[in-house]
């Protein structure tokens, strides 16, 4: 996978918030069902995130920039 796609990954983490929380319960079925096709190390990498800390930032961006919950 490129750095291109990790970057949409965790833009997507940032501004979706179910997207979120799917990361967080399985990153590989997650990235999976969003068409990402991500290495065993990539995975590893972005289950490291703090989702925590990527919640507070989205809470911080205009709504704008954020996809509608459904």
């Amino acid at each position: 996978m490129s750095q291109e796609a990790v970057e949409r990954i965790l833009g997507r983490m940032l501004t979706d918030s179910c997207f979120r929380a799917r990361m967080s319960e399985s990153p590989e079925s997650a990235s999976r069902l969003a068409g990402f096709l991500l290495t065993p190390r990539e995975l590893r990498l972005l289950s490291g995130v703090e989702l925590p800390c990527l919640a507070e930032l989205s809470c911080r961006l205009d709504p704008g920039l954020c996809r509608a919950s459904s």
